[in-house]
């Protein structure tokens, strides 16, 4: 069996100079850390917190809700948006209650993940210490869709991405529920979930390969 390993999420504003609020950013942004930290705190290994500028890090246990929390932190910084860098890998340093003062292969991979996200204008990139097609087609594909919905569309992609059903979203934004449906078909969501599910399963079987030597589909 393998050493231990972890995915650390590393994430940015994207554009943030540009906000002329950024104290009030900042708030949207921590108050939506504190909302995956109680979340999913079961998943987190070190907790979700803002590093450098607008910078701001976690460390999970398992990727089972990683759709889910990247989605959820999207919404909370809504209609500013996020890039993220995953790292997959163990860690050097002892755990510690907070994503801070901790090293490994996890983090360097997260950090060379976020800057190439920033080089390449994506919205997410993964490393995992191996090349794998799938998560260059993933981080390429899903950027373009990105960039191609609406504020509107990102807004109810995302909502719905992080688990809240149409008619809450539609509650929650003030429409009806045929409005967030069209929005959702627009914007390809049937698409987007199959190919996210992907992606997560790739994380998952490269995970195992590394840990337990050979391919399984369950963490």
């Amino acid at each position: 069996m393998g050493e231990k390993h972890y995915f650390a999420v590393i994430g940015d504003i994207i554009g943030s100079r540009n906000v002329d609020d950024r104290a009030g950013l900042q708030r949207q942004l921590n108050a939506g850390l504190a909302d995956v930290n109680r979340q999913y705190a079961n998943q987190i290994a070190s907790e979700f917190l803002l590093t450098i500028g607008d910078e701001f890090q976690g460390l999970l246990r398992t990727s089972e809700d990683l759709d889910r929390i990247l989605a959820s932190l999207r919404v909370a910084v809504h209609p500013v948006d996020l890039r993220f860098g995953i790292g997959v890998g163990g860690l050097v340093t002892p755990l510690r209650e907070q994503a801070i003062g901790m090293d490994g292969p996890c983090f360097q991979r997260a950090r060379a993940a976020i800057e190439r996200a920033k080089e390449r204008s994506t919205q997410i990139e993964v490393e995992c210490g191996e090349t794998h097609p799938g998560f260059e087609i993933y981080s390429l594909l899903y950027s373009g869709m990105r960039r191609s919905w609406t504020e509107r569309q990102r807004q109810i992609i995302d909502l719905s991405m992080s688990g809240m059903e149409g008619v809450e979203i539609a509650r929650l934004l003030e429409v009806s529920q045929p409005a967030v449906s069209q929005h959702l078909r627009a914007a390809g969501v049937a698409y987007v979930r199959k190919a996210t599910a992907t992606w997560l399963l790739t994380l998952v079987l490269i995970v195992n390969k590394n840990t337990f030597g050979e391919e399984v589909t369950s963490a």
